[in-house]
């Protein structure tokens, strides 16, 4: 990331925020790349898993958490760390979300765990998000951790892709971070930049950044696509940062002898408009048109592995057939799933088409289904009456996918234009229809 880019990212933050008196960007945001900035440390962590008491560790990200790397040799690590702790991991990393969707399905997915320790890694996909969406998410899921739990620590993770690696490696930190470093200043959370480190080794020729092996040469591999790191090389290296971070803040944390740790305390928000009332609603307390399936997840063999996230989900195939829903707040989407034989959805808001929403992607290959949401934001906080229509007619799937590279392989995948519906996704009130 150039310099200039980086100037811009803060100045659409310093605009953005200029226009809300409430808010204010943190003062001492640094755009010098590091390895960990500890802020305000774990302290609560420490102190319970030194003194042997039950933990949750929780871990909310995208798909680089979602593998069984760094995540899996943490929770491994702590363990053995501190040996009369008790440990329970809750595994919250969905692949291809980012912390926008992060924040609407945290009560369903972390907050009714109750965690002690919070990790949270979503820079990597939230890298073309907008900063002033970045600020609202994050905000939105540290403010609602520590209002369930004010003792509770949260860590944030930056985790690195290719786009990333220049930044890195010229001393600056990408944008997704700039902007996270924003909110770990105003509420000093500490945070762990794992691509530091990857970024030192490739700078040094000690690492390859992307290879079709784990090592070329002699030297290491870290990643087989720029982005998810091998479990034996780049996972490694998030790994044994994570490690000196975490002995790093604990020697500071017994060098200055602190006693009893106080509750972690919320001062007055960046962003207004954080998301604040985020959850996700059971279709059941959705109107449904007349020709809606509702089938559990675990009778169809395409929605194998969602099963711990939901037990049913619905299906509309038909034009015209709607789901309606009526709540009070400024923001409804869906979780959802894409796939091959999926269409298009009609959003209505209190009478009037708001948004066309193509849930047909690049992506959605004939092997594939994946868990998928969308967002309809900025509207009035006021009541609303909101109609999702299903539009199944034919549309030209080929050149959408053409647009990656991919093609139709079995025409008969892409026929259907079905819409798979989990939950529905509102900040703000459900109200009875």
């Amino acid at each position: 990331m150039s310099a200039i880019r980086t100037i811009m990212c803060l100045l659409l933050l310093v605009i953005h925020y200029s226009a809300h008196p409430q808010s204010a960007i943190g003062k001492s945001v640094k755009d010098n790349v590091f390895e960990l900035n500890p802020r305000g440390g774990l302290p609560h962590f420490f102190e319970k898993a030194s003194q042997g008491g039950p933990l949750k560790v929780a871990y909310l990200g995208g798909s680089i958490t979602a593998q069984n790397g760094w995540r899996v040799y943490s929770f491994d690590w702590l363990k053995e760390r501190f040996p009369k702790a008790k440990f329970t991991e809750v595994n919250a990393a969905i692949g291809g979300t980012g912390s926008d969707f992060g924040v609407f399905r945290l009560r369903d997915h972390m907050l009714k765990f109750n965690p002690d320790l919070v990790f949270i890694e979503f820079a990597v996909n939230d890298s073309k998000t907008p900063p002033e969406k970045i600020i609202r998410s994050m905000e939105g899921i540290v403010r609602q951790i520590w209002q369930q739990n004010p003792v509770a620590d949260i860590c944030f993770i930056y985790t690195i892709k290719s786009t990333f690696l220049e930044s890195e490696q010229n001393g600056q930190l990408p944008e997704s971070v700039v902007t996270m470093e924003t909110i770990a200043d105003r509420y000093q959370i500490p945070t762990i930049n794992f691509g530091f480190e990857v970024a030192k080794l490739i700078s040094s020729n000690q690492l390859l950044f992307k290879g079709e092996s784990k090592s070329l040469n002699g030297v290491k591999v870290f990643s087989p696509d720029g982005v998810h790191p091998y479990f034996e090389t780049g996972h490694v290296i998030y790994q044994n940062v994570l490690k000196r971070s975490f002995e790093s803040m604990l020697k500071s944390m017994v060098a200055n002898n602190q006693g009893h740790v106080e509750n972690h305390n919320l001062p007055q928000p960046l962003a207004a408009d954080y998301f604040a009332n985020t959850q996700m609603i059971d279709i059941k307390h959705a109107k449904l048109s007349r020709h809606w399936k509702i089938f559990r997840i675990g009778n169809e063999p395409s929605f194998s592995g969602f099963e711990k996230y939901l037990n049913k989900v619905g299906k509309a195939s038909r034009s015209g057939e709607t789901l309606t829903i009526r709540f009070r707040g400024r923001t409804i989407g869906a979780l959802d799933f894409i796939g091959p034989d999926v269409g298009r959805v009609i959003v209505e808001i209190d009478g009037a088409v708001k948004d066309t929403v193509f849930r047909f992607n690049p992506w959605c290959t004939s092997n594939s289904r994946m868990m998928h949401y969308f967002l309809i934001d900025h509207l009035e906080e006021k009541e609303h009456d909101v109609v999702f229509r299903i539009l199944a007619e034919p549309f030209d799937k080929a050149a959408i996918l053409a647009k990656i590279g991919n093609k139709i392989k079995n025409p008969d995948d892409f026929e259907e234009n079905n819409w798979y519906v989990g939950k529905i996704l509102i900040d703000g009130k459900l109200l009875s229809r």
